[in-house]
């Protein structure tokens, strides 16, 4: 895009070589307009790679000479800036900082692997809830409100998770736990045990989606008949598919696609307002869009935010998620992973921007950056979190050995750091009785 008017110039991929394998996925870039040597006498692009070619191998960089990019576009050659010049200085937000009190074991596997969390509350003791996280190489891990690992589940390349209560199965009530598994492109599908808080495969078949490759996913109940659905996203190409979830006979559950939409580029966070029908989701280069999440709509939309410079978020648009009040308001809170803050905005209405905080180190715990996917809930989580809690998947640990991890803040210091509301009267856990 072009600097000012943010214009859209054109794109580029980077394809395989004799010596370097294609970008499929890159997390990350960086770029310098200064000659570095022979091979980049106008400046370097690097860019992370999520996926090699021998999906053996672990991740890496790419190195792009920025005359080629400059060619394969037609761009005029930029003076170079030199940011080690007096006076460049890193990004430093203006938001206001709060630090976080708990934070979780590192996922099992490393590089690039946790992403998304869920919060799942017990329905009797709440000190047994637990919070459901996405390892992006091998699965899902499900935590202790305390931090530490209950279960490890491996069934692939798990980017994102959500979960709603009262899906009758059997006769009974339970939660339902969904996720989008990358490595057989396929909606899985989980139930909680109640006594065990292990999570259960509860999957009819294999749900295969007919998306390029899945990424994102939420779930919705319909306030006018209670059905469940759940939305998948794609990585690429931003197609959307909302499932029907349904039981079967031998206690199973189903899904079959009742709707589909194309946002138009890479998708991933989203949430729904289940009791206004209304589905948010985050195209990650460009902003935050309103759709309805009732199965019947069409793909009419509002934008909320936007990635330019008269927007209040930084690209990548990441998790997005609900801090529920219990009249009915709230706020939408949505993770701008591009400058490391987190953008709060009215639930109802049109949305209205509200602000942003940074979570900073403190307490013996590092600050997050560059957070993929969030979740949030009002709802007390005992004597560390009586006023609810948010958590978000951290993408560095002071030691860069240590794999990545979720830290979870109190919501009463983000509440009173932005002058927000504080209730905890909503119970998610009602949400479709």
């Amino acid at each position: 895009a072009r600097a000012g008017s943010n214009a859209l110039i054109g794109e580029f991929g980077i394809a395989e070589t004799d010596t370097a394998d294609r970008v499929t996925e890159p997390t990350g870039f960086a770029g310098v307009s200064l000659a570095i040597n022979d091979q980049f006498p106008a400046g370097l692009f690097v860019t992370s790679d999520d996926r090699n070619s021998n999906p053996t191998d672990n991740n890496n960089f790419k190195l792009v000479s920025w005359a080629d990019v400059e060619t394969a576009l037609g761009l005029e050659p930029i003076a170079p800036l030199d940011r080690r010049a007096e006076g460049e200085s890193a990004f430093v937000s203006d938001a206001p900082s709060v630090i976080a009190a708990l934070e979780t074991q590192p996922v099992p596997s490393g590089i690039d692997a946790a992403d998304d969390p869920a919060i799942w509350i017990h329905p009797t003791d709440i000190a047994l809830s637990t919070i459901i996280g996405t390892d992006k190489t091998s699965g899902l891990v499900v935590y202790n409100l305390d931090g530490t690992i209950l279960q490890a589940v491996d069934i692939g390349r798990v980017n994102n998770v959500d979960l709603r209560y009262n899906f009758m199965l059997n006769g009974e009530s339970v939660a339902v736990v969904t996720t989008t598994n990358r490595t057989t492109n396929s909606l899985d599908i989980f139930i909680v045990n109640n006594e065990t808080r292990l999570l259960e495969p509860a999957a009819a078949r294999l749900i295969e989606s007919a998306v390029e490759e899945v990424y994102g996913i939420c779930q919705y109940i319909s306030p006018t008949d209670n059905a469940h659905y759940a939305f998948v996203n794609s990585a690429d190409t931003g197609e959307v598919e909302q499932y029907l979830l349904t039981a079967t006979a031998d206690g199973k559950i189903d899904a079959e696609v009742v709707r589909t939409f194309v946002v138009g580029s890479q998708t991933e966070g989203c949430v729904v307002d289940d009791a206004n029908s209304i589905l948010y989701i985050g195209e990650e280069a460009v902003g935050l869009w309103r759709y309805s999440a009732s199965p019947d709509a069409d793909d009419t939309r509002i934008q909320i935010d936007n990635t330019t410079l008269e927007g209040n978020l930084t690209a990548d648009v990441e998790g997005v998620s609900i801090y529920h009040i219990g009249d009915g308001s709230g706020y939408l809170v949505v993770s701008s992973q591009g400058s490391s803050e987190f953008a709060i905005y009215e639930l109802l209405g049109d949305n209205a921007y509200l602000g942003k905080f940074t979570v900073i180190e403190g307490a013996g715990i590092d600050g997050i950056s560059g957070t993929d996917g969030i979740d949030v809930t009002n709802f007390p989580l005992g004597d560390q979190f009586p006023e609810g809690v948010f958590i978000a998947q951290d993408d560095l640990n002071i030691d860069p050995d240590d794999n990545q991890n979720f830290k979870l803040v109190s919501w009463s210091v983000i509440a009173e750091a932005l002058g927000l509301t504080v209730d905890t009267t909503f119970d998610p856990r009602t949400v479709g009785r």
